[in-house]
Protein backbone atom coordinates (compact mmCIF):
# COMPACT_ATOMS: atom_id res chain seq x y z
CA UNK A 1 0.00 0.00 0.00
CA UNK A 2 2.84 2.38 0.85
CA UNK A 3 4.53 1.74 -2.52
CA UNK A 4 1.24 2.23 -4.36
CA UNK A 5 0.56 5.53 -2.59
CA UNK A 6 4.07 6.77 -3.41
CA UNK A 7 3.57 5.96 -7.10
CA UNK A 8 0.20 7.76 -7.12
CA UNK A 9 1.77 10.79 -5.46
CA UNK A 10 4.62 10.84 -7.97
CA UNK A 11 2.21 10.61 -10.92
CA UNK A 12 -0.20 13.14 -9.45
CA UNK A 13 -3.07 10.65 -9.08
CA UNK A 14 -5.39 11.83 -6.28
CA UNK A 15 -6.38 9.31 -3.57
CA UNK A 16 -9.39 9.70 -1.27
CA UNK A 17 -7.70 8.94 2.04
CA UNK A 18 -11.03 8.70 3.87
CA UNK A 19 -11.97 5.78 1.59
CA UNK A 20 -8.58 4.09 1.65
CA UNK A 21 -8.42 0.87 3.67
CA UNK A 22 -5.67 -1.65 4.11
CA UNK A 23 -3.78 -3.66 3.75
CA UNK A 24 -6.30 -6.00 5.43
CA UNK A 25 -7.45 -9.60 4.96
CA UNK A 26 -11.14 -8.81 5.56
CA UNK A 27 -12.83 -6.02 3.65
CA UNK A 28 -16.42 -4.90 3.10
CA UNK A 29 -16.96 -4.19 -0.60
CA UNK A 30 -20.30 -3.33 -2.22
CA UNK A 31 -22.09 -4.48 0.94
CA UNK A 32 -20.37 -7.88 1.11
CA UNK A 33 -17.66 -8.84 3.60
CA UNK A 34 -14.77 -10.59 1.83
CA UNK A 35 -12.50 -12.70 4.06
CA UNK A 36 -9.38 -13.82 2.16
CA UNK A 37 -7.98 -15.90 5.03
CA UNK A 38 -11.03 -18.13 5.46
CA UNK A 39 -11.95 -17.68 1.77
CA UNK A 40 -15.49 -16.65 2.66
CA UNK A 41 -17.95 -14.02 1.42
CA UNK A 42 -20.45 -12.95 4.10
CA UNK A 43 -23.86 -11.37 3.51
CA UNK A 44 -25.12 -9.12 6.36
CA UNK A 45 -27.81 -10.74 8.52
CA UNK A 46 -30.13 -7.74 8.18
CA UNK A 47 -30.09 -8.16 4.38
CA UNK A 48 -31.19 -11.80 4.74
CA UNK A 49 -33.99 -10.91 7.17
CA UNK A 50 -35.25 -8.14 4.86
CA UNK A 51 -35.27 -10.41 1.79
CA UNK A 52 -37.05 -13.25 3.62
CA UNK A 53 -39.71 -10.78 4.80
CA UNK A 54 -40.21 -9.48 1.25
CA UNK A 55 -40.45 -13.01 -0.19
CA UNK A 56 -42.99 -14.04 2.46
CA UNK A 57 -45.09 -11.04 1.53
CA UNK A 58 -44.98 -11.51 -2.24
CA UNK A 59 -45.53 -15.27 -2.26
CA UNK A 60 -49.03 -14.80 -0.83
CA UNK A 61 -50.09 -12.32 -3.53
CA UNK A 62 -51.71 -12.97 -6.90
CA UNK A 63 -50.41 -9.73 -8.39
CA UNK A 64 -47.51 -7.41 -7.54
CA UNK A 65 -46.64 -3.89 -8.64
CA UNK A 66 -43.69 -3.25 -10.92
CA UNK A 67 -42.06 -1.22 -8.14
CA UNK A 68 -42.23 -4.10 -5.64
CA UNK A 69 -40.93 -6.60 -8.19
CA UNK A 70 -38.04 -4.27 -9.04
CA UNK A 71 -37.20 -4.07 -5.33
CA UNK A 72 -37.18 -7.86 -5.14
CA UNK A 73 -34.97 -8.21 -8.22
CA UNK A 74 -32.55 -5.65 -6.80
CA UNK A 75 -32.27 -7.58 -3.53
CA UNK A 76 -31.85 -10.92 -5.31
CA UNK A 77 -29.19 -9.47 -7.62
CA UNK A 78 -27.24 -8.37 -4.55
CA UNK A 79 -27.35 -11.91 -3.13
CA UNK A 80 -26.28 -13.40 -6.46
CA UNK A 81 -22.98 -11.51 -6.24
CA UNK A 82 -22.12 -14.12 -3.60
CA UNK A 83 -24.45 -16.97 -4.67
CA UNK A 84 -23.80 -17.24 -8.40
CA UNK A 85 -26.01 -20.28 -8.99
CA UNK A 86 -29.04 -18.25 -7.88
CA UNK A 87 -28.98 -16.18 -11.08
CA UNK A 88 -31.14 -18.83 -12.72
CA UNK A 89 -34.01 -17.80 -10.46
CA UNK A 90 -33.94 -14.10 -11.31
CA UNK A 91 -34.38 -14.47 -15.07
CA UNK A 92 -38.14 -15.03 -14.98
CA UNK A 93 -38.65 -11.93 -12.84
CA UNK A 94 -36.84 -9.84 -15.43
CA UNK A 95 -38.95 -11.41 -18.18
CA UNK A 96 -42.16 -10.63 -16.27
CA UNK A 97 -41.24 -6.93 -16.14
CA UNK A 98 -40.77 -6.58 -19.90
CA UNK A 99 -43.24 -4.09 -21.36
CA UNK A 100 -44.46 -2.81 -17.97
CA UNK A 101 -43.56 0.89 -17.79
CA UNK A 102 -45.45 2.42 -14.87
CA UNK A 103 -44.25 1.59 -11.34
CA UNK A 104 -47.85 1.24 -10.06
CA UNK A 105 -48.89 -1.23 -12.77
CA UNK A 106 -49.51 -4.81 -11.63
CA UNK A 107 -47.79 -8.00 -12.78
CA UNK A 108 -49.48 -11.36 -12.28
CA UNK A 109 -47.53 -13.92 -10.26
CA UNK A 110 -47.94 -17.10 -12.29
CA UNK A 111 -47.04 -20.63 -11.19
CA UNK A 112 -43.44 -20.36 -12.44
CA UNK A 113 -42.75 -17.09 -10.61
CA UNK A 114 -44.33 -18.47 -7.44
CA UNK A 115 -42.18 -21.60 -7.66
CA UNK A 116 -39.06 -19.41 -7.94
CA UNK A 117 -40.16 -17.33 -4.95
CA UNK A 118 -40.67 -20.49 -2.93
CA UNK A 119 -37.26 -21.82 -3.99
CA UNK A 120 -35.52 -18.65 -2.76
CA UNK A 121 -37.50 -18.67 0.48
CA UNK A 122 -36.62 -22.32 1.15
CA UNK A 123 -32.95 -21.64 0.49
CA UNK A 124 -32.72 -18.52 2.67
CA UNK A 125 -34.42 -20.19 5.64
CA UNK A 126 -31.42 -22.54 5.84
CA UNK A 127 -28.72 -20.07 4.75
CA UNK A 128 -26.16 -18.87 7.32
CA UNK A 129 -25.07 -15.89 5.25
CA UNK A 130 -21.67 -17.36 4.33
CA UNK A 131 -20.45 -18.71 1.03
CA UNK A 132 -16.95 -20.01 0.33
CA UNK A 133 -14.76 -19.04 -2.59
CA UNK A 134 -15.13 -21.63 -5.35
CA UNK A 135 -12.13 -23.45 -6.78
CA UNK A 136 -10.30 -21.65 -9.58
CA UNK A 137 -10.38 -24.60 -12.00
CA UNK A 138 -13.18 -26.71 -13.46
CA UNK A 139 -13.47 -30.30 -12.23
CA UNK A 140 -14.69 -32.84 -14.78
CA UNK A 141 -16.02 -36.39 -14.65
CA UNK A 142 -12.57 -37.77 -15.47
CA UNK A 143 -11.39 -36.44 -12.10
CA UNK A 144 -14.59 -36.88 -10.11
CA UNK A 145 -15.63 -40.19 -11.66
CA UNK A 146 -19.23 -38.97 -11.62
CA UNK A 147 -21.40 -40.52 -14.31
CA UNK A 148 -25.17 -40.78 -14.82
CA UNK A 149 -27.43 -42.57 -17.29
CA UNK A 150 -31.12 -43.37 -17.88
CA UNK A 151 -33.17 -45.87 -19.85
CA UNK A 152 -36.48 -45.37 -21.62
CA UNK A 153 -38.09 -48.55 -20.25
CA UNK A 154 -40.47 -48.38 -17.28
CA UNK A 155 -39.20 -51.82 -16.20
CA UNK A 156 -35.76 -50.30 -15.66
CA UNK A 157 -34.63 -46.90 -14.36
CA UNK A 158 -31.58 -44.68 -14.00
CA UNK A 159 -28.19 -44.95 -12.35
CA UNK A 160 -25.29 -42.85 -11.11
CA UNK A 161 -21.71 -43.70 -10.13
CA UNK A 162 -19.34 -41.54 -8.07
CA UNK A 163 -15.89 -42.67 -6.93
CA UNK A 164 -16.97 -46.19 -6.03
CA UNK A 165 -20.36 -45.19 -4.68
CA UNK A 166 -23.44 -45.83 -6.81
CA UNK A 167 -27.20 -45.58 -6.81
CA UNK A 168 -30.05 -47.09 -8.82
CA UNK A 169 -33.51 -45.55 -9.11
CA UNK A 170 -36.40 -47.61 -10.49
CA UNK A 171 -38.92 -45.69 -12.59
CA UNK A 172 -42.31 -45.46 -10.81
CA UNK A 173 -44.79 -48.04 -12.11
CA UNK A 174 -47.52 -45.40 -12.54
CA UNK A 175 -45.38 -43.77 -15.26
CA UNK A 176 -46.21 -46.71 -17.53
CA UNK A 177 -47.94 -45.52 -20.70
CA UNK A 178 -47.33 -41.82 -19.95
CA UNK A 179 -45.59 -39.49 -22.37
CA UNK A 180 -42.97 -38.78 -19.74
CA UNK A 181 -41.36 -42.14 -20.52
CA UNK A 182 -40.72 -40.87 -24.04
CA UNK A 183 -39.12 -37.64 -22.80
CA UNK A 184 -35.50 -38.81 -22.65
CA UNK A 185 -34.31 -35.32 -21.67
CA UNK A 186 -36.41 -35.45 -18.52
CA UNK A 187 -35.35 -39.02 -17.79
CA UNK A 188 -31.65 -38.17 -18.24
CA UNK A 189 -32.03 -35.24 -15.84
CA UNK A 190 -33.39 -37.42 -13.00
CA UNK A 191 -30.05 -39.11 -12.11
CA UNK A 192 -28.20 -35.78 -12.42
CA UNK A 193 -30.48 -34.28 -9.75
CA UNK A 194 -30.28 -37.47 -7.70
CA UNK A 195 -26.47 -37.24 -7.77
CA UNK A 196 -26.60 -33.69 -6.43
CA UNK A 197 -29.07 -34.75 -3.72
CA UNK A 198 -26.78 -37.56 -2.54
CA UNK A 199 -23.26 -36.25 -3.16
CA UNK A 200 -23.77 -32.47 -3.31
CA UNK A 201 -21.99 -31.86 0.00
CA UNK A 202 -18.89 -33.67 -1.27
CA UNK A 203 -18.86 -31.36 -4.30
CA UNK A 204 -19.18 -28.19 -2.20
CA UNK A 205 -17.31 -25.07 -3.34
CA UNK A 206 -16.27 -26.70 -6.63
CA UNK A 207 -16.70 -25.73 -10.26
CA UNK A 208 -18.17 -28.92 -11.72
CA UNK A 209 -18.03 -29.86 -15.38
CA UNK A 210 -20.80 -32.39 -16.06
CA UNK A 211 -20.35 -34.74 -19.01
CA UNK A 212 -23.78 -35.61 -20.43
CA UNK A 213 -24.62 -37.77 -23.46
CA UNK A 214 -27.81 -35.83 -24.29
CA UNK A 215 -27.36 -32.59 -26.25
CA UNK A 216 -30.75 -31.15 -25.25
CA UNK A 217 -29.95 -31.67 -21.57
CA UNK A 218 -26.53 -30.03 -21.97
CA UNK A 219 -28.26 -26.88 -23.24
CA UNK A 220 -30.85 -26.94 -20.43
CA UNK A 221 -28.25 -27.37 -17.70
CA UNK A 222 -26.16 -24.51 -19.07
CA UNK A 223 -29.17 -22.19 -19.41
CA UNK A 224 -30.70 -23.51 -16.16
CA UNK A 225 -34.17 -23.17 -17.60
CA UNK A 226 -36.60 -24.99 -19.90
CA UNK A 227 -40.04 -24.43 -21.40
CA UNK A 228 -40.97 -27.96 -20.28
CA UNK A 229 -42.66 -27.59 -16.88
CA UNK A 230 -41.72 -31.14 -15.87
CA UNK A 231 -38.06 -30.52 -16.65
CA UNK A 232 -38.27 -27.30 -14.62
CA UNK A 233 -39.63 -29.31 -11.69
CA UNK A 234 -36.20 -30.96 -11.62
CA UNK A 235 -34.08 -27.95 -12.62
CA UNK A 236 -35.26 -26.07 -9.53
CA UNK A 237 -34.01 -28.65 -7.01
CA UNK A 238 -30.84 -29.10 -9.09
CA UNK A 239 -30.00 -25.39 -8.84
CA UNK A 240 -31.11 -25.38 -5.19
CA UNK A 241 -28.51 -28.05 -4.38
CA UNK A 242 -25.93 -26.01 -6.30
CA UNK A 243 -26.80 -22.91 -4.27
CA UNK A 244 -26.83 -24.75 -0.95
CA UNK A 245 -23.41 -26.31 -1.60
CA UNK A 246 -21.93 -23.32 -3.45
CA UNK A 247 -21.38 -25.28 -6.66
CA UNK A 248 -20.82 -23.63 -10.03
CA UNK A 249 -21.65 -26.03 -12.83
CA UNK A 250 -21.38 -26.33 -16.59
CA UNK A 251 -22.33 -29.17 -18.92
CA UNK A 252 -20.57 -30.52 -22.01
CA UNK A 253 -21.60 -33.32 -24.36
CA UNK A 254 -19.89 -36.71 -24.26
CA UNK A 255 -20.50 -39.79 -26.41
CA UNK A 256 -22.57 -42.52 -24.75
CA UNK A 257 -19.80 -45.07 -25.38
CA UNK A 258 -17.79 -43.41 -22.57
CA UNK A 259 -20.61 -43.86 -20.06
CA UNK A 260 -20.49 -47.66 -19.64
CA UNK A 261 -20.61 -47.93 -15.83
CA UNK A 262 -23.72 -45.79 -15.38
CA UNK A 263 -25.29 -47.47 -18.40
CA UNK A 264 -24.84 -50.89 -16.75
CA UNK A 265 -26.44 -49.64 -13.51
CA UNK A 266 -29.45 -48.12 -15.27
CA UNK A 267 -30.07 -51.40 -17.13
CA UNK A 268 -29.57 -53.53 -13.99
CA UNK A 269 -26.74 -55.39 -15.71
CA UNK A 270 -25.04 -56.18 -12.39
CA UNK A 271 -22.47 -58.65 -13.69
CA UNK A 272 -21.31 -56.17 -16.34
CA UNK A 273 -21.29 -53.40 -13.72
CA UNK A 274 -19.00 -55.42 -11.41
CA UNK A 275 -16.63 -56.15 -14.28
CA UNK A 276 -16.45 -52.45 -15.21
CA UNK A 277 -16.20 -51.23 -11.60
CA UNK A 278 -14.68 -54.02 -9.47
CA UNK A 279 -13.93 -51.62 -6.59
CA UNK A 280 -17.48 -50.30 -6.35
CA UNK A 281 -19.30 -50.53 -3.02
CA UNK A 282 -21.34 -53.68 -2.51
CA UNK A 283 -24.50 -51.77 -1.56
CA UNK A 284 -26.08 -48.78 -3.35
CA UNK A 285 -26.51 -45.39 -1.72
CA UNK A 286 -29.80 -44.67 0.02
CA UNK A 287 -32.13 -42.38 -1.89
CA UNK A 288 -33.20 -39.32 0.19
CA UNK A 289 -36.88 -39.30 1.21
CA UNK A 290 -37.43 -35.83 -0.24
CA UNK A 291 -36.23 -37.05 -3.64
CA UNK A 292 -38.65 -40.00 -3.56
CA UNK A 293 -41.49 -37.64 -2.68
CA UNK A 294 -40.68 -35.13 -5.43
CA UNK A 295 -40.61 -37.86 -8.10
CA UNK A 296 -43.59 -39.88 -6.97
CA UNK A 297 -45.72 -36.76 -6.46
CA UNK A 298 -44.94 -35.47 -9.94
CA UNK A 299 -48.20 -34.63 -11.70
CA UNK A 300 -48.48 -36.43 -15.02
CA UNK A 301 -51.32 -34.30 -16.31
CA UNK A 302 -50.68 -33.58 -20.00
CA UNK A 303 -47.46 -35.60 -19.84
Amino acid sequence: MSSFQCICQELGVPIANEKTVGPVTTLTFLGLEIDTINRIVRIPANKIVALVSLLQKLITLKKVTLKDLQSLVGALSFFCKAIRAGRAFIRRFYDAMIGVKQSHHFIRINASLRADLLMWLTFLRNFNGQTYFTESTWTGNSVLNLFTDSTGSVELGCGAYFNGQWVYFQWPSHWRGSKIMKDITFLELVPVVLSMAIWGERLANCKILFHVDNMALVSILNKQTSKDKHVMNLIRPFVYYAMRNNIIFRAVHVAGSYNCIADAISRKQWQRFRLLAPNAHHQPQSIPDHFWESIYNLKLTDC
